[in-house]
């Protein structure tokens, strides 16, 4: 709500605000955008600022830089992935060791189904090493 536009000068709050008005005119634009395969430049460029961290605001290592870009690329983007995740679950198309990226899956799920191969291996009394693909 209070984040600043990018280059477009489309603030969150404005989006928010008109989201029932606007709704129907933005699907038209970028559905138009998904079936010719381009993205207007305005969309794709990035306001960078240095955002100072701590310490010393003359050392320029204690500044990080971020990117302002649109949020209306930022939900269009959200919708298409979310989407293609759906599809890509729907059709089991996911490799089963994917855990990154995967709703529902994690770091710690990738850990715990490794550890659970490596103890199913062992009980086994297979080879770890010649076992995993």
């Amino acid at each position: 709500m209070n984040s600043s536009a990018g280059p477009d000068g489309i603030p969150a709050n404005f989006l928010i605000n008109t989201k029932d008005s606007i709704a129907t005119p933005l699907k038209l634009i970028l559905r138009k955008s998904l079936d010719e395969g381009k993205i207007p430049d305005l969309f794709k460029l990035a306001y960078v600022t240095p955002i100072h961290k701590g310490g010393s605001k003359l050392k320029p290592e204690q500044y990080r830089p971020v990117s302002l870009t649109s949020h209306v690329m930022k939900i269009f983007e959200r919708v298409v992935k979310r989407n293609i995740m759906k599809h890509l679950i729907e059709q089991n198309l996911i490799n089963p060791g994917q855990h990154g990226f995967v709703p529902g899956r994690s770091t710690k799920t990738q850990l715990l189904q490794h550890y659970c191969d490596i103890f199913e291996t062992l009980s086994e009394g297979t080879r770890i090493d010649h076992n995993f693909s």
